[in-house]
This record gives structure tokens, C-alpha cells and sequence, in this order.
């Protein structure tokens, strides 16, 4: 078996299984909000260690709701998933900053 770890904004880690095609959302934060298009909508994990499933066109929710435009807490969810990825995609690229500043002062000594 072969499990693919994907880390994603927002503090919720998705895991792939190769073999079955299972998709596992866990989230590591207190709380998180992820779009995730097999439910229909913006998934809140309410709690650590929440999970969202999707395995083929089976979904499962532990700890989680799903919020769908509309509801009244739609756009506050919206605006944390775009907080969370713009945290993450600045902290990625400070990490890439870091080690091409690494390996630019190996070059440096050669």
C-alpha cells in the first residue's frame, strides 16, 4: 500500500491511498476550512483530528460540516480558506527562498 501525504493550507493534511483511490482529509489545527468539491462545498472541521473521506463517489464526515453557498457562513468560510492560502503559499516560497540562498552560497565556494 502507498499512501501520498499532501500537506494543504489551513493546517489539514490530505493523504492518498494509490491502491484504492481513497482520498483522507485530516485536519491538525483546532478547527480548518477546505473546499472540497465531492462535498458539495466548504467542509469545517470542527475539531482536531476531523476527518472527510471520499473514496470513489462515497464521502464520509467525522467532526466536520459541510457549508454550501448560500448559508449564512459562507462567506466568512470563504475568506479564511483565501487567508490560509495565501499564509501558506508565503510560507512555502520563504522555504524555497531559504534553500536557493543555501545552495546559491554552496555555488559561491566552489
Amino acid at each position: 500500500m502507498t499512501v501520498v501525504v499532501t500537506k494543504k493550507p489551513g493546517g489539514v493534511t490530505q493523504l492518498f491511498n494509490t491502491e484504492t483511490g481513497r482520498v483522507t482529509y485530516k485536519c491538525k489545527a483546532e478547527s480548518a476550512y477546505m473546499l472540497i468539491e465531492a462535498f458539495g462545498g466548504i467542509v469545517k472541521f470542527n475539531q482536531k483530528d476531523a476527518i472527510a473521506t471520499v473514496t470513489g463517489h462515497v464521502t464520509s464526515l467525522e467532526s466536520c460540516d459541510v457549508i454550501k453557498k448560500g448559508h449564512p457562513d459562507y462567506k466568512v468560510a470563504l475568506t479564511r480558506i483565501i487567508a490560509s492560502y495565501k499564509d501558506f503559499t508565503k510560507n512555502v516560497a520563504d522555504s524555497y527562498q531559504g534553500e536557493i540562498r543555501d545552495l546559491e552560497n554552496k555555488m559561491s565556494s566552489l
